[in-house]
């Protein structure tokens, strides 16, 4: 039996979308969530329901971790496709 050789693997260019946005918006609807669960804590404790303030929390504080890793990567990609000039000094030109 003969096997055939692997699939060539292409080389996937990144995205051009780097995620800031769609974490931020994220974690800006769970902290909205938080707060408008607050003044039901009573309510979410008695009917068992109380770690959705917990999940909401939980979602805020990644979300705010995540925010600042993807504004981390998106900085880091910016410096990496656009490397800073160097200045050029008056009277050394070309050399």
């Amino acid at each position: 039996m003969g096997t055939t050789p692997p699939a060539a693997r292409r080389e996937l260019d990144p995205l051009p979308y780097d995620g800031v946005m769609s974490v931020t918006i994220g974690t800006i609807l769970w902290l909205v969530a938080l707060v408008v669960m607050l003044p039901f804590w009573g309510d979410l404790r008695d009917d068992g329901h109380l770690w959705w303030i917990a999940t909401a929390a939980v979602g805020g504080v990644l979300g705010l971790i995540g925010i600042w890793t993807t504004a981390r990567r998106r900085n880091r990609l910016r410096r990496r496709a656009s490397p800073l000039r160097q200045p050029e000094v008056p009277g050394r030109a070309g050399s």
